[in-house]
C-alpha cells in the first residue's frame, strides 16, 4: 500500500543540543507473513540520495537496512547489541546499537513504528537517537 511517511529524528550527545530532523516522504507499507516493512527513497535532504530504506517489523525486533548508494543492516532488539558495517561507498565504519524502547501498531491503514537506541561509532558513544515514524495511508 502507498503511504506518506513522516519521520522525526533526534540525535542526543551528553552536553550538545539535540539534533533534531523531520523528513515526510512517500513510502510503501506492506505485511506479509506477520512482519510489516516499511520502505522509502532517500532524498537529498538526508544526503543518502540513491538509497531505499526498510524497516522489518517483527514482534520484538526491528531490522533497518538501506541499500543503495549506502549500504547498512541495523537490529533493533530491546536490551540486545547490534554490531554491523556502516558502508558509505568510500569506507565503513563499525557501529554498534542497542534498543532501549521499541514499539510498533499497525493496521490497514497505516501506523507508527517508535525506536530508542544508543549508538557507538568505531567504540566511540555517540549518544542516543530516537525515531518516530508515522504511515498513513494515501
Amino acid at each position: 500500500m502507498q503511504v506518506m511517511l513522516t519521520i522525526a529524528g533526534t540525535q542526543r550527545c551528553e552536553e550538545d543540543e539535540p539534533q533534531v530532523t523531520k523528513l515526510v516522504t512517500q513510502g510503501t507499507l506492506t505485511r506479509k507473513d506477520g512482519k510489516t516493512y516499511l520502505s522509502y527513497e532517500e532524498s537529498e535532504m538526508t544526503g543518502m540520495i540513491g538509497t531505499t530504506t526498510t524497516f522489518c517489523i517483527e514482534e520484538a525486533r526491528v531490522t533497518l537496512t538501506r541499500e543503495g548508494s549506502l549500504q547498512s543492516q541495523m537490529v533493533f532488539e530491546v536490551g540486545v547489541e547490534d554490531r554491523s558495517l556502516y558502508d558509505m561507498g568510500f569506507g565503513a565504519l563499525m557501529i554498534a546499537v542497542c534498543a532501549e524502547h521499541i514499539s510498533a501498531q499497525f493496521g490497514d491503514d497505516g501506523g507508527t513504528l517508535h525506536i530508542v537506541y544508543s549508538i557507538c561509532i568505531e567504540q566511540e558513544s555517540a549518544g542516543t537517537i530516537e525515531y518516530h515514524i508515522e504511515a498513513k495511508r494515501k
